[in-house]
């Protein structure tokens, strides 16, 4: 299979960046003016301590981390330095499936209880939240491969034809 457009190290991890992209968003949508999160379905976010602020905070630093994974993953870390950008990418998964699990939770709690119909969210953030945990999984398998003699040498020669065959 060829790379991906945006380098080897985006290749088959549209869905982190997927994620990257949306907390980064939901960072912007949160720091704007209004409140987002006293909404009636969000309402039991805000009583258990979440904030607009610390929620944005969150989603931005572990958006922004996101953003940098994938490159950190690539030929910088696997070659040179070892797994840190796989083990980079499964902690910011973690914190991921942690919040949408949590925000799953919420609206559970919310709508089943009360004689009110469950949001159409909860199969959203229920569904982020486990291939989250799969990405998890799939990042500690990509950082354990990378701790390997044999396999940093499949990934310089990789990274010495991939350079060969561009000239």
């Amino acid at each position: 299979m060829t790379a991906h457009l945006a380098g080897l190290y985006s290749t088959y991890r549209l869905f982190e960046w997927c994620m990257a992209v949306m907390m980064v968003l939901i960072a912007i949508t949160l720091a704007m003016h209004g409140d987002t999160m006293e909404r009636a379905a969000l309402r039991t976010n805000v009583d258990t301590g979440f904030t607009e602020a610390n929620m944005a905070t969150f989603f931005g630093s572990v958006g922004a981390i996101r953003v940098m994974a994938p490159y950190l993953d690539g030929y910088i870390n696997n070659v040179r330095t070892g797994p840190k950008g796989a083990y980079t990418r499964a902690v910011c998964a973690a914190a991921g499936c942690l919040v949408m699990g949590q925000l799953t939770a919420a609206l559970i709690y919310d709508a089943f209880p009360a004689a009110s119909a469950p949001s159409f969210a909860i199969s959203v953030f229920g569904t982020l939240a486990g291939f989250e945990a799969l990405t998890v999984y799939v990042a500690v398998l990509d950082g354990v491969s990378c701790k390997t003699p044999l396999n940093r040498m499949l990934a310089e020669v990789k990274r010495i034809a991939g350079r060969w065959k561009r000239t």
